[in-house]
């Protein structure tokens, strides 16, 4: 009885950090201040066909996130060195939350996203192609 009294004061006493705990995952959807937060100083921003891009450089990637009104709608991490194992895309996917508020991976362009997004920087991409002699880059 008394072995329980004490492993029910550490549960206790360990509690209220672990809900306290926030995790610095990234999500699409979050305010461009949170992301300088977690990605840290900007290494470059510019517009883009939609909203604009900032480039990040955070724990060995480059981290491409596009905004739309101060807020992420996609987020592309390019390995610095080496390759992208399938067991570093896990993490990423778990990092972005690909599968929750329609967060997805594109794969053929390798950046994480949602489909209304995608379809909107999609169509502004071959607007602007369009303006131009070249052809849409598909």
């Amino acid at each position: 009885m008394k072995c329980f009294s004490i492993n029910a004061k550490i549960v206790v006493g360990l509690f209220p950090m672990l809900i306290a705990a926030n995790p610095s995952f990234a999500r699409i959807g979050e305010a461009e201040s949170q992301i300088d937060h977690r990605y840290g100083k900007p290494a470059g921003k510019w517009d883009d066909y939609v909203g604009y891009k900032k480039l990040y450089h955070w724990h060995g990637f480059d981290v491409m996130v596009t905004f739309l009104d101060g807020v992420s709608q996609s987020e592309m991490f390019v390995k610095k060195e080496g390759l992208t194992d399938a067991r570093v895309q896990k993490h990423l996917n778990k990092i972005v939350g690909v599968g929750q508020n329609g967060v997805i991976y594109d794969a053929e362009h390798g950046v994480f996203t949602t489909k209304p997004f995608e379809e909107k920087y999609l169509a502004a991409r071959k607007a602007a192609w369009a303006k131009t002699d070249g052809k849409p880059n598909q």
